[in-house]
């Protein structure tokens, strides 16, 4: 998958075996991976990078 590939939030739920809810709680309390608003409007959707998904999926593996 290309890594500057964006997600939804559902999208991302299923990327990362989590729960849509559980990555809007991760959102709220500002520990999930990194995400940003696909514009301006009250009601745009949350985006995810494939990359940014990865890379915290990386930070939180144990021994490194």
């Amino acid at each position: 998958m290309n890594p500057r590939a964006k997600l939804t939030t559902e999208q991302a739920a299923i990327y990362l075996g989590v729960s849509p809810r559980t990555m809007e709680r991760m959102r709220a309390d500002n520990r999930g991976p990194e995400w940003f608003k696909a514009g301006d409007a009250i009601n745009s959707p949350c985006l995810y990078e494939v990359a940014d998904l990865d890379m915290w999926v990386r930070a939180r593996k144990r021994g490194r």
